[in-house]
């Protein structure tokens, strides 16, 4: 009992270091370089209306690696908030105010804040997911494992990788996080897993 205890409380901690929530004021005339930041896969950003003008948050067409939109909001305090999950660059507007008054561009990186690439290092896409987990591995070693543990420490997937993608069907598996560890010959990654 005490070793799943400790292992709720170091996965709490874990998750509480993962995924960030940015926030951004949202009114008319709000644009360029105060809209514009650079957030990690996973993060949220949460748009917050500061002025009682009816705006949307939106993608602009053809400008953007994710598809996003608020909907029309009016009113001081209605919120809009999306999790990015694909590297790269989205600019957004306010479709009723356009680029020229309101628009910003949230560029999505994977692993902000490494220094380099190690060489155990992965990525996980899409995150969160429904009905797969994509694995792309910076490098593939000799004897490179995959294990996964739901947030009790409990291992419902395990294999071997020989390739530098590999795909895993968690269709089957209950909502929640979950923690997927690579094993290499030059060490060990862990990082987080949501299922929707």
């Amino acid at each position: 009992m005490k070793t799943k205890l400790l292992l709720i409380f170091l996965f709490t901690i874990y998750l509480a270091q993962g995924q960030t929530t940015h926030n951004l004021n949202w009114e008319r005339f709000a644009n360029g370089s105060e809209m514009d930041i650079t957030i990690d896969i996973g993060d949220t950003v949460l748009w917050t209306w500061t002025d009682a003008f009816p705006h949307t948050v939106e993608n602009s067409v053809g400008n953007s690696v994710e598809t996003f939109n608020s909907g029309t909001l009016s009113g001081i305090g209605q919120t809009f908030s999306y999790t990015f999950t694909v590297e790269g660059v989205n600019d957004y507007l306010c479709g009723i105010h356009g680029a020229g008054n309101m628009s910003g561009t949230i560029t999505v990186v994977d692993n902000l804040g490494l220094e380099d690439f190690e060489e155990n290092s992965f990525a996980i896409s899409p995150n969160p997911g429904r009905d797969k987990l994509n694995l792309k591995l910076s490098k593939l070693n000799n004897n490179t494992t995959i294990e996964v543990f739901d947030v009790l420490g409990k291992k419902i997937y395990a294999d071997k990788i020989n390739t530098i993608t590999k795909t895993v069907n968690v269709s089957q598996w209950n909502n929640g996080v979950y923690l997927v560890r690579l094993t290499t010959d030059a060490g060990t990654q862990t990082k987080r897993f949501v299922k929707q």
